[in-house]
């Protein structure tokens, strides 16, 4: 890898290329069966199927409308016509309308609010995503007078225009800028941590025929490879560092970050594939397969630190505090000046202390986790949306 840095950068660049054209060949198809052998609600699925409720068997959501007088005749046939349109998109699910026998109790007393029950029958979560594409845009293109229309349900919310991975990405950047205070020394874990993650998500995409994995095996990977791909390169880029600032030449620092560092991060990503692979114990093939997901992608983020940043560090070499911020304008070798040097020696003096301290900070940080109330979400815990149709005047 020192010695030709060109063939391990190509190496992977191939490597990537070829997982994604191979992906886009033969990728398969993720799967969300949340089915639970042996549990109560699986005995109640499997009941309502045995007796003719399969379009019970599903997600379920609400079409909620508002006027003035919900009986009123513009209104009933506006929103019937509504429903029966929807009726179609969901099939074979079903809907049943607040102006049937059977839905009128889904109005209020002062009949001014209603709403209608949509039942969806168990289908892939491909399948769930289309409906709920095609619902929302048959209410945005409704026109009901005077009647204000909302989608109620999981299936209907629309999902969030941004990435939570992009963010974790924006925040390891700045917070890696201010630990290093060089553009260059932090993007080279940015940039190994993009590579280990994109050639896992990849190589999920082609295990996804031979498992069962759920739709958001991706985002899994993604999380956790962010998270210890940045942490892996991190160990060795400080490491190389500090081989320089005490007097190596580039290689001699590449061979003992390596050598340490590379040795930690070998120890620590197998601990966590060990980790991630113990979900097996749960015993549904949908876990299983996000384990098997999951252990891929921390793989990758543990191969690329080992493999690919040794080679860029050695087109690096001594520049790799280039383009420093002026908070690193102080002199190579001034450690023992900085905050944290200084912050170290205060905590080794006084080492109780700081552990009462500490600990009862983390006790307080923790006090709220006593009033967690765990449980399935609703679509009461769901941000309330842009109001669909209009209002009601």
């Amino acid at each position: 890898m020192l010695q030709a840095p060109w063939s391990v950068l190509a190496g992977w660049a191939v490597l990537l290329v070829g997982l994604f054209s191979l992906n886009a060949a033969f990728g398969g198809k993720f799967l969300d069966e949340f089915d639970l052998p042996g549990s109560e609600s699986q005995e109640a699925v499997d009941l309502l199927e045995e007796h003719g409720f399969s379009s019970r068997t599903g997600f379920s959501g609400q079409i909620v409308f508002e006027a003035d007088n919900v009986d009123d005749p513009a209104v009933a046939r506006g929103m019937e016509g509504l429903l029966a349109q929807m009726e179609e998109i969901i099939a074979p699910g079903e809907i049943i309308s607040s102006y049937s026998e059977e839905g009128d109790r889904n109005v209020n007393d002062d009949r001014t609010i209603a709403y209608a029950e949509v039942n969806l029958a168990d289908r892939d979560s491909d399948e769930y995503t289309q409906v709920g594409e095609d619902a929302r845009a048959l209410v945005d293109d409704t026109d009901v007078p005077g009647t204000r229309i909302e989608l109620g349900g999981d299936i209907f919310v629309e999902p969030p225009e941004f990435s939570s991975e992009g963010i974790g990405f924006v925040a390891a950047i700045i917070i890696l800028l201010i630990a290093f205070g060089s553009l260059l020394a932090m993007g080279l874990p940015i940039m190994t941590a993009i590579f280990g993650v994109v050639t896992g998500i990849a190589l999920v995409g082609l295990a996804v025929n031979f498992l069962n994995m759920p739709s958001f095996s991706n985002q899994a990977v993604a999380m956790i490879g962010i998270g210890v791909g940045i942490d892996y390169a991190l160990f060795i880029v400080t490491r190389y560092r500090e081989g320089l600032h005490a007097g190596m030449n580039p290689e001699q620092a590449t061979v003992r970050s390596i050598d340490t560092a590379g040795r930690a991060v070998l120890f620590a990503g197998t601990t966590v594939v060990i980790a991630v692979l113990g979900l097996f114990t749960i015993g549904l093939p949908m876990i299983r397969g996000l384990a098997v997901g999951i252990s891929i992608g921390v793989l990758m983020t543990m191969l690329a630190p080992i493999t690919l940043l040794p080679a860029v560090l050695g087109f690096v070499g001594r520049g790799i505090d280039k383009l420093g911020l002026p908070h690193r304008a102080r002199a190579e070798g001034a450690d023992h000046r900085s905050i944290w040097y200084r912050w170290s020696r205060v905590i080794q003096r006084r080492p109780w202390p700081a552990l009462v301290v500490s600990a009862v900070l983390l006790i307080v940080l923790a006090i709220p986790l006593l009033g967690i109330r765990l449980g399935s979400a609703t679509p009461a815990t769901v941000p309330s949306p842009t109001p669909r149709g209009r209002p009601t005047t």
